[in-house]
């Protein structure tokens, strides 16, 4: 019979064996489930390569340039949707959305149209005081308001091409990326601004932005970086939707509630009581509270989750104050409408299909001082 000491060796020997094979299994298997981008970016009409083309996933760190030959390539990207980007001056933008169920290496090629059209009735691209007024509207839209915004700076503001309608509102366009320094949170932003709208107070914007890390100038400053990226996560669309997918709504602070349809409602109308409309007469009739586990689906892929409302989420934040339409509710308040009934998000509230869906009041104040690429990791 083996010493008892002897047996206990071997079964640690094999369980280290076994546990080593399954990490090294897991790693491959990790490794394995992604996808490689490969391409070429060429001229639409003449065919010629277009070298040194911005090639990015919409809203993230993750991109590179083409090379001398208008080659690209993109390695360990999830599987999934995602909206590549390619830009080039003085070519039109192109946005494609791709859709990766299976990893290995994947070829895309890009053929760009020369020239940009710009909209607008009347262009302001001379240094005069109207410019100006306008300029620091558009930069206060879009830096936002937050105490990050005063560390943030448009680097290069004569890629603006403003312009002024008749009827009021105020209108830009970039001719090149509009370069945004953030030194709040340690990134630079490349925004191609599609279209920007603002009137009577309300602004809307759209277009690609690929966020840049900045060079921390020594270790403090690349840990109050962090600090703040934590901060800005806190209370961020990215922070509900990672709290809804993993059914910790209340613990992370939030509080989430769904309209009942008009068919299932008791009463058709809801009477304040005192003059005062306050959630507590809407619950059970209008609105009802839900968990995470009640809105999230599993998607196709196993990266992919499905948020479902066929009616409006009514969204407080109860670590920050702020108006809403109850008076006992006086937190930061958000109404999120998903048009399609839904859309798919990652498990880290990356958005990978919005579906149109609509954000009104405190989630839909973010601007590029309190910003997060899509691809930001709560843990690093």
């Amino acid at each position: 019979m083996r010493p008892v000491s002897n047996c206990i060796s071997l079964v640690r020997y094999f369980l280290t064996i076994s546990l080593s094979v399954l990490i090294w299994t897991g790693v491959s298997a990790q490794q394995a489930a992604t996808v490689t981008l490969t391409g070429k970016v060429t001229d639409e009409k003449t065919g010629k390569p277009l070298p040194f083309a911005n090639v990015f996933i919409n809203n993230t760190t993750i991109g590179t340039n083409s090379d001398e030959n208008g080659n690209y390539r993109l390695p360990n990207l999830a599987i999934g949707n995602l909206e590549l980007v390619v830009s080039f001056l003085g070519y039109e933008t192109v946005k494609q959305t791709l859709r990766f169920e299976q990893p290995g290496t994947r070829t895309v090629v890009f053929k760009l149209r020369e020239g940009q059209e710009l909209k607008g009735v009347t262009i302001v691209a001379k240094r005069n005081k109207k410019r100006e007024k306008h300029l620091r509207i558009i930069t206060r839209e879009l830096l936002g308001r937050s105490k990050f915004s005063k560390l943030c700076k448009i680097t290069n503001p004569e890629a603006l091409r403003i312009s002024e309608d008749d009827d009021g509102h105020l209108g830009a366009q970039t001719v090149k990326p509009l370069i945004i320094e953030n030194y709040a949170l340690g990134y630079r932003i490349h925004q191609d601004l599609d279209d920007f709208d603002y009137f009577n107070g309300k602004v809307y914007y759209g277009g690609a932005t690929r966020f840049e890390l900045l060079e921390p100038k020594d270790e403090a400053q690349r840990k109050q970086w962090r600090a703040n990226q934590k901060e800005a996560y806190k209370g961020s669309l990215k922070h509900l939707l990672t709290s809804m997918v993993a059914d910790s709504l209340q613990e992370q602070g939030f509080k989430v509630y769904q309209v009942i349809p008009d068919s299932l409602r008791i009463f058709k109308s809801v009477r304040s009581v005192n003059g005062y409309n306050s959630i507590a007469n809407h619950l059970h009739n209008r609105i009802e509270a839900v968990r995470g586990m009640r809105l999230v689906r599993p998607g196709e892929l196993p990266t992919e989750r499905l948020v479902v409302s066929l009616t409006q989420l009514e969204v407080f934040n109860m670590n920050r104050k702020g108006r809403s339409p109850y008076s006992d509710m006086p937190y930061a308040y958000t109404q999120i409408t998903f048009p399609q009934g839904y859309m798919v998000t990652t498990p880290q509230g990356w958005v990978v299909m919005p579906m149109g869906f609509e954000i009104a009041g405190d989630l839909g104040n973010d601007r590029f001082s309190n910003l997060l690429p899509s691809d930001w990791k709560r843990d690093q």
